[in-house]
């Protein structure tokens, strides 16, 4: 036993292992006292409401006692002929009064649960009651539906009751029902509140805390076991509300009152239309619970205590094969200086170094032998084994697995490679490993293969097979890796397929092809997927260079629409893709350099066209579409157009300005002329005066009368200042023989009229004078 508890104390997994079985055996009780404990306070609940249904239906039995013997009352009443005759006097008599007195005192002594009997007539006013209760005129205001109707009310009178209300329960009988006028009598029956409650309380001894009371079908209390809430109306209480909508002869359901749960149950009355309702909380229905749980928990605690030492046994049986385990492990481990040791971490750190010494070795291994794979193959590729600085026996190795004999290589180009110069460096290179982890897998089927990175954009597969045909679905696993690239990695890859050599010192040669056959793609596309095949038209096509069409372009160029333009350059571009790759690119260049020549007139800026020129031509060395070449010629085509139309403006702004001088020039000599207009200098420039009058404007910001009378003016304000002529010659020798004209221009422009201006002009040169005087 004390080995036992050393390893309880000592050790992790012994100690889980105890835990486990111990929390096993605690969660077994605690569920299944729970369970007891629950199925033992829902019978309790079950039979409190059965109870409680027993202890209502006695009530409304008792209610209904009352409600038969008030009708047994009143039909005797009615059909006694001493009261018929008593209901239907028209005058008052003392005698019959006190007869009939008699009489209901006799019959309420016969029923003592009444409280009192009365009679009114209204005909003569007269009330009898054996109680000496004054009448209540609200009474017989009530608007009667049936023979018999029901009205509790508190009545309060002089000397009854201590001048304190009586809580009564009225039922009132109309004996001429049918033929109902103002003179019609009535008799009223009272029973007081206390006699239900009364009832209640002898039913309900035994659950006196409980809260039942009596309401009508509105929901106002008749009778209650808190006598303060007689006629108070508990319509708006939710749970009434709910037993008012079920309309049922009983039923029972929880609720929640003032964040207390509750048990409410009720019964109907079928004769009276009363429910008599208990409403019980939760907590006081099972008030002895308290013991039960006391009596659950300590025979819990015992079971407990059992369980454990039960625990603790199955725990030694199932640790007795990790511990001889661990014994043969521990004197290899180091001490701990913790004093709880963990089984499980000794011996998984035990295995897990085992592990991973085996898996970085072989690891080492298969790493070293795919690196010298990839660089025999590459050496291979090359045609460059000799300088293969690698051991025989691997070499040897490797040779014996390319078995061939026939041997053949797909070279994958990754297109647009200016998309791909925008993703980071590991992004690329996760994308080469991507296309080969791909196409490897996808290739295996047609041959063993290896493929390998050769380049930033170029990955090649070598393949062997034994047959020197091409395998009939290789290019459909091609496009399944031109799928899966484009779908996950938005990246589009074209092939190209070498031609096939027998033994493994040719694969250079293969390779040399194939790098051949995906140049085309720059003809045929993205995603493109070559052969010899696919571009052996390309080589037997003798394409001479399209002067024709190289000169029409040119004319365009001058002259044409930039629509046309861009037609014919892509007639140039379509007309050179029946060439091999190289010559179509040639054929471009000279393209472009045919047009810089022709138009090299143009450049204001030499430099700046042949930097154009050249980044045109390098762009179409570096193009991987003739599409991207068209778009690189049509861009130089309409650069060159451009400075055609900028040269036409300057020479059209040369030529418009000279014209404009030249007519300021022959205002400035004819201003006095009277009869000088557009129409006049147009005559003498040679042009229409309607294009000069526009041109006038568009240089000069003004049109030629406003000129005119501007030259004019100037040249009069200078006369004012200068000589001693009146305003009516001055305006005579510049031209405007109309003074009053010459005076409103001259106002309109300089702000006074010209004797003021010449006043002006001399005040203020005679204290120009003084001031230079007072300087001195």
């Amino acid at each position: 036993m004390r080995r036992i508890l050393g390893r309880l104390v000592r050790y992790k997994t012994f100690q889980k292992l105890a835990i486990s079985y111990f929390l096993l055996v605690l969660l077994t009780l605690s569920v299944l006292s729970a369970v007891l404990f629950s199925l033992f306070s829902n019978s309790a609940v079950k039979e409190i409401d059965r109870n409680s249904k027993i202890m209502l239906t006695q009530i409304s039995y008792a209610s209904d006692v009352v409600y038969n013997q008030v009708m047994t009352i009143g039909n005797a009443l009615i059909n006694e002929p001493q009261m018929v005759s008593f209901l239907n006097a028209a005058q008052e008599d003392k005698t019959q009064n006190y007869s009939v007195f008699r009489q209901l005192a006799q019959i309420k002594n016969a029923y003592p649960s009444l409280y009192s009997i009365g009679i009114y007539r209204p005909s003569t006013g007269t009330n009898v009651d054996t109680s000496g209760l004054p009448f209540d005129k609200s009474l017989y205001g009530i608007n009667a539906k049936q023979y018999m109707e029901f009205y509790p009310r508190e009545l309060t009178a002089s000397g009854i009751n201590n001048s304190q209300p009586v809580k009564l329960l009225t039922f009132l009988l109309f004996p001429n029902y049918s033929l109902r006028s103002s003179a019609n009598p009535l008799i009223y029956i009272n029973v007081e509140e206390n006699t239900i409650l009364n009832t209640i309380n002898k039913i309900d001894k035994g659950n006196s805390m409980n809260n039942v009371f009596v309401m009508n079908q509105e929901g106002r209390v008749l009778s209650h076991t808190d006598s303060n809430l007689f006629m108070k109306d508990l319509s708006s209480e939710q749970y009434i509300q709910q037993i008012l909508l079920e309309n049922k002869p009983e039923h029972s359901f929880q609720t929640t009152i003032e964040n207390e749960k509750h048990l409410v149950t009720y019964v109907k009355s079928a004769s009276m239309n009363w429910y008599f309702v208990s409403v019980t909380p939760y907590k006081k229905m099972i008030s002895n619970i308290r013991e039960l749980r006391t009596v659950t928990l300590v025979t819990a605690a015992g079971l407990a205590l059992a369980g454990f030492l039960l625990s603790i046994l199955l725990t030694r049986n199932m640790y007795k094969p990790m511990s001889s385990l661990f014994d043969l492990v521990k004197p290899r481990s180091a001490p701990s200086s913790s004093p709880v040791i963990d089984e499980y971490q000794v011996l998984t750190e035990m295995f897990l170094s085992l592990e991973e010494n085996e898996r970085s070795m072989q690891f080492v291994i298969n790493r070293s032998a795919r690196t010298v794979r990839e660089h025999y193959l590459q050496a291979l590729l090359k045609g460059s084994t000799r300088n293969m600085d690698a051991p025989e026996e691997i070499i040897a190795m490797i040779d014996k697995q390319l078995t061939g004999p026939y041997f053949y290589t797909v070279v994958f180009k990754m297109d647009d490679m200016s998309g791909m110069a925008d993703r980071s460096g590991t992004e690329q290179s996760l994308l080469r490993f991507a296309l080969c982890n791909i196409g490897k897998e996808i290739l295996e089927p047609y041959g063993a293969s290896d493929i390998l990175i050769t380049e930033e954009n170029e990955s090649v597969a070598v393949i062997q097979s034994s047959s020197g045909e091409l395998p009939a679905g290789l290019k459909d696993a091609l496009r399944s890796v031109q799928h899966f690239m484009n779908r996950y990695f938005k990246l589009t890859v074209s092939a190209g397929i070498g031609d096939r050599f027998s033994g493994r010192r040719n694969i250079q040669y293969s390779y040399s092809s194939a790098q051949q056959y995906v140049k085309y793609r720059m003809i045929y596309g993205k995603e493109s997927i070559l052969d010899q095949g696919e571009i052996r038209s390309h080589f037997m096509t003798v394409l001479n260079y399209p002067t024709a069409t190289e000169k029409k372009l040119t004319e365009l160029i001058q002259s044409g629409k930039p629509e046309d333009i861009q037609e014919q350059a892509e007639h140039f571009v379509r007309h050179v893709s029946a060439a091999t790759c190289n010559q179509a690119v040639t054929y471009c260049l000279q393209l472009l350099l045919s047009q810089y020549k022709h138009f090299e007139y143009l450049g204001t800026n030499e430099a700046s066209f042949f930097n154009k020129y050249l980044d045109a031509a390098a762009a179409i060395e570096a193009a991987e579409s003739l599409e991207e070449i068209k778009g690189i010629i049509q861009e130089f085509c309409f650069g060159i157009r451009s400075l055609i139309r900028e040269k036409s403006q300057w020479l059209n702004a040369q030529k418009h300005n000279s014209v404009i001088e030249t007519v300021q020039a022959y205002v400035h000599d004819h201003y006095a002329e009277a009869n000088l207009s557009l129409e006049t200098v147009s005559q003498f420039a040679g042009l229409s005066s309607s294009y000069l009058g526009k041109l006038f404007k568009s240089t000069m910001g003004m049109s030629f009368s406003e000129y005119l009378s501007h030259t004019r003016l100037e040249k009069a304000r200078e006369l004012l200042l200068t000589t001693e002529e009146t305003a009516f010659r001055i305006s005579e020798s510049v031209g405007m023989y109309n003074v009053s004209y010459f005076t409103t221009l001259f106002k309109k422009k300089y702000g006074v009229t010209p004797s003021m201006y010449r006043e002006q002009a001399v005040l203020k040169r005679i204290t120009g004078s003084k001031t230079e005087l007072s300087g001195e």
